[in-house]
């Protein structure tokens, strides 16, 4: 069994992953310094603009590279620490949320009622507009190797989603924005049954925090760290 620890780093790097590839379907150059991952312009909503992308990053450093983006006149944004290691309270930075990395062995692949692939832009507009997701897939989402834009519907009408993205390199795939409309029963067996059958042999790893937590870990995942989102201080 791979250790906790190398789950958490996997769970990072496919997190990195994504938003190097968000990053660049958006035309936001991103540079990594010292541990540091910093977005060079203004990224899309509900997005992080500094992640640590290993531990023991100097916290002085994640500081200034919001207040630089200030400087520069960008939004500040948040700070992404992945491994939750940081002391920001005490730099003018509150948090914003705390979530759990969690982790699946490669889930057995099948067929489940309702989830398919989006088939069209006019459907990830829907798809987005429900999940208020506005201004983060773009329709060159729906043809990128790495994405894959899952929707779960019943009698014609959709009522649930979620995305895959497998990293060019490893060998899991990540699981995010996983959403059903209010008064929908969640259906995680289903998504990962899917999920096995578009990447068949890939562990699942993601974060996800309060009932979507619960869920998880009752479909199979395991808790392999935590992570906590900073924004400076209002």
């Amino acid at each position: 069994m791979t250790p906790p620890h190398s789950r958490l780093a996997t769970a990072v790097a496919a997190s990195r992953s994504w938003y190097d590839d968000v990053m660049a379907m958006h035309g936001v150059p991103v540079t990594v310094t010292d541990g540091l991952w910093v977005a060079d312009g203004r990224v899309p909503p509900f997005h992080s603009t500094v992640l640590t992308v290993r531990p023991a990053v100097d916290a002085d450093a994640a500081a200034e590279a919001i207040r630089a983006r200030q400087r520069g006149g960008l939004p500040g944004g948040g700070i992404a620490d992945c491994f939750a290691d940081l002391d920001l309270a005490g730099r003018g930075f509150e948090k914003l949320f705390e979530a759990r990395w969690i982790h699946c062995a490669a889930p057995e692949p099948g067929f489940a009622d309702g989830w398919s692939e989006l088939a069209g832009p006019r459907d990830l507009r829907r798809w987005n507009d429900l999940h208020d997701y506005v201004g983060v897939l773009p329709d060159t989402v729906l043809v990128h190797p790495r994405f894959r834009v899952l929707a779960r519907t019943a009698g014609g009408h959709l009522i649930g989603g979620a995305v895959t993205h497998q990293p060019e390199n490893g060998d899991v795939v990540g699981l995010s924005n996983v959403w059903e409309r209010p008064g929908t029963d969640p259906d995680w067996l289903g998504l990962l049954a899917t999920v096995g059958r578009l990447h068949p042999g890939r562990a699942v790893v993601g974060y996800e925090r309060d009932n979507d937590l619960a869920r998880a870990l009752a479909a199979g995942f395991a808790p392999v760290g935590t992570h906590r989102v900073w924004v400076p201080a209002s």
